[in-house]
C-alpha cells in the first residue's frame, strides 16, 4: 500500500466510522433531548380503537414452531397499559381510529411497545394511509452495529434509531411526524385513516434481514422463538386529529426565532394567556406577553399553546 492509499484509508476510518456508529438520535426517556412521550401526557387527544392483526412466525427460520399467539388484537386499543399483542417475525397490525389523524405542529401520533428496559428494543416499521389501500412508510434509520447479533440477553442503544416503533421502554411512546411524508402522491397527511405496523425481523443474516430506508441491516433481538415473539403492540396515541387541524389550516401561528437560545416572539396569537409545555405535556411556563425569555430552559423541544393553537420550538 503506497502513502496515498494509507492516507486515504485513515480518512475513511476517521470520517466514516462515526457516521455508521454515530448515536445520532434522541436518547432514552426522561433524558435531556429525548422525544419519548409518556402515556399520561396531556397532548394525547385519542387512541386507536380497532386493530386487525396478521401474525408472523415465532421464528421465521423454523416454521414448525408456528405463529405467535400472545395477546389479542384488542390489547392494542386505547391507552397504553402494558397489555399487548405480539406480532411475530414480520407480522403486522393495522389500526383505525374514531377520527382521522391530521398533520399538526410536531409529532402527530406515538406508538407504544412494552420493552422492559431502556435498551431492550423490539422494533417495527410504521406506515400510514389515507384510504386504507395505499400505504406510505416513514423513512427509518438504524445505526446499530451489525457485527454481532443482538439476542434476548443483550442490549442496544436507542440513540442509534430513528422512526422505528419500539425505540422506547414500556409506557413511553415513539413519536411520528406526518410532515415528513408531505408531497407523497395519493397520501393526504391531513386525513390519515389507517396506521400499519410491521415487525422488523432483526436478524443480521442478509437473506432474512430487515433494512432501513438507507439500506442498512436493522439489528434487534433475534431469534425470539416464543409465543410472545416479535414486536409487542401496546397502543397508538393520537396527538392531532384531522378535524381540529383543518379548522386552523388558513391561520398563521409562529414562534421566532426558531431554534432560539434566549427569547421567543409570537405571531398570530391573541392577547390572552399562553403556555409552554415540554414534549410530555408538562407545564413549563405561562405568560400573557407577545414575547418570552427562554434562557433558563434546558435545550430541547417545547410546545407553545393557546387554546387549540400549538406551535413547536427548539431551545438550543
Amino acid at each position: 500500500m503506497n502513502k496515498c492509499q494509507v492516507i486515504l484509508s485513515i480518512v475513511v476510518i476517521v470520517f466514516l466510522k462515526p457516521v455508521i456508529f454515530a448515536q445520532s438520535f434522541a436518547p432514552e426517556p426522561e433524558e435531556v433531548g429525548s422525544d419519548a412521550i409518556h402515556k399520561d401526557s396531556s397532548i394525547f387527544v385519542g387512541w386507536a380503537n380497532d386493530i386487525v392483526i396478521t401474525r408472523g412466525p415465532m421464528n421465521i427460520e423454523d416454521p414448525s414452531l408456528g405463529l405467535t399467539n400472545y395477546g389479542v388484537a384488542e390489547n392494542g386499543n386505547f391507552i397504553a397499559d402494558n397489555s399487548v399483542v405480539s406480532l411475530g417475525d414480520g407480522g403486522q397490525a393495522i389500526a383505525t381510529f374514531s377520527e382521522a389523524i391530521g398533520n399538526g405542529p410536531g409529532p402527530d401520533f406515538a406508538i407504544f411497545e412494552n420493552g422492559f428496559a431502556n435498551h431492550y428494543m423490539e422494533l417495527a416499521f410504521v406506515e400510514v394511509s389515507s384510504n386504507g389501500i395505499n400505504y406510505s412508510r416513514f423513512e427509518s434509520i438504524s445505526e446499530t452495529p451489525t457485527d454481532v447479533q443482538i439476542d434476548n440477553f443483550s442490549y442496544s442503544d436507542c440513540r442509534y434509531l430513528y422512526n422505528l416503533a419500539g425505540k422506547y421502554r414500556v409506557y413511553f411512546g415513539t413519536p411520528f411526524d406526518l410532515e415528513e411524508l408531505s408531497g407523497i402522491a395519493g397520501l393526504n397527511i391531513n386525513n390519515i385513516t389507517h396506521i400499519r405496523i410491521i415487525d422488523v425481523v432483526g436478524s443480521i443474516s442478509s437473506d432474512i434481514a430487515s433494512y432501513d430506508s438507507q439500506g442498512n441491516v436493522i439489528n434487534d433481538p433475534y431469534p425470539t422463538p416464543f409465543e410472545s415473539g416479535g414486536f409487542d403492540l401496546d397502543a397508538i396515541g393520537v396527538i392531532h386529529n384531522a378535524e381540529l387541524h383543518l379548522n386552523e389550516l388558513n391561520q398563521t401561528f409562529e414562534v421566532f426565532p426558531n431554534p432560539t437560545k434566549h427569547q421567543i416572539y409570537l405571531k398570530g396569537f391573541s392577547n390572552a394567556q399562553k403556555y409552554i409545555t415540554d414534549i410530555n405535556g408538562k407545564l413549563i411556563a405561562e405568560f400573557w406577553e407577545e414575547s418570552y425569555s427562554v434562557s433558563n430552559l434546558s435545550p430541547g423541544l417545547y410546545f407553545l399553546k393557546q387554546g387549540t393553537k400549538t406551535v413547536k420550538f427548539m431551545k438550543q
